[in-house]
């Protein structure tokens, strides 16, 4: 059961996800990518509040149905914090990459190009010493021939928007790493608080800068 329940999230999660790339192509009708980035990211900061208020009363009320006086786990505060910035920078570059680049290419190239962080993710981690196993290296053929026919033009070259997106699917793996580090030390509920803040002033001071963002345009791009 929970193995059918964990696959239906799973791609529910794919479908979100994709779903994801035809909004953002379409809120830059109205805004700019910048400002895109930095009102989603502090929508999710603000979102999240709420979200670890919640599942703390949660786990308390878990713990006294259980008649269990069990403290709540230690959390290193400075390692919470580095972790959320580190995501946090992370998640903005790569996210404002991956803005710019589908504003220069169709929206399912971009979808396939980022989605290969799955296969460069094994990748980098030869570097730290962890060996991807035959079928990786099979998934990586697949994925550059993939890649190649829905990119390459008669010239044999990426369009803007797919180097763009190709260079943001490398800071998503790095993204992705840094989440494996530190992870299983924090509250991960938390520490993408904390990404999701910093990512959002990231974003939008060189937003307020360089695209100016007005209410109107953020109502007229809000659906």
């Amino acid at each position: 059961m929970n193995k059918t329940k964990n696959t239906f999230l799973l791609l529910l999660t794919a479908f979100i996800w994709g779903v994801a790339f035809v909004a953002q192509s379409v809120g830059m009708d109205y805004v700019g990518p910048l400002t895109f980035n930095a009102s989603r990211f502090i929508i999710g900061a603000i979102f999240l509040i709420p979200c670890i208020a919640f599942l703390d009363k949660l786990k308390e009320k878990e713990n006294q149905a259980a008649c269990k006086n069990i403290p709540a786990a230690p959390q290193n505060k400075k390692v919470l914090i580095t972790g959320g910035i580190c995501c946090g920078i992370a998640i903005a570059a790569a996210s404002t990459l991956q803005q710019y680049g589908i504003a220069y290419t169709t929206v399912g190239k971009a979808g396939f190009i980022t989605a290969l962080y799955i296969v460069i993710v094994p990748i980098l981690g030869i570097f730290l010493k962890r060996k991807p196993r035959l079928i990786i290296w099979f998934s990586v053929l697949l994925a550059l021939v993939g890649l190649y026919f829905l990119c390459m033009t008669d010239s044999l070259s990426f369009s803007k928007g797919d180097t763009l997106v190709l260079l943001c699917a490398f800071v998503f793996s790095l993204h992705i790493m840094i989440i494996d580090h530190f992870s299983p030390m924090v509250d991960g509920v938390r520490m993408s608080c904390i990404q999701f803040a910093v990512a959002g002033v990231l974003c939008g001071i060189p937003a307020l800068i360089f695209e100016h963002p007005t209410f109107s345009s953020l109502i007229a791009a809000w659906a």
